[in-house]
């Protein structure tokens, strides 16, 4: 993600997961890791980068 920097921490903190169930099911796309942004997504789609399917089937 050149240039993607987080409106909350001015970091580049985006990791990408896939949401397995409600409104967005099947979405995928990156999710902040700091707690700030963790919190939007939580209330934006239900999932932050720890609830959400790591792809890449790692435990982070």
């Amino acid at each position: 993600m050149a240039g993607a920097y987080c409106k909350y921490c001015g970091h580049r903190c985006f990791v990408y997961r896939i949401i397995p169930d409600g409104p967005h099911k099947d979405w995928a796309g990156h999710l902040a890791t700091c707690a700030p942004g963790m919190e939007h997504d939580r209330k934006e789609i239900g999932h932050d980068h720890t609830t959400a399917i790591n792809p890449l089937g790692s435990s982070d």
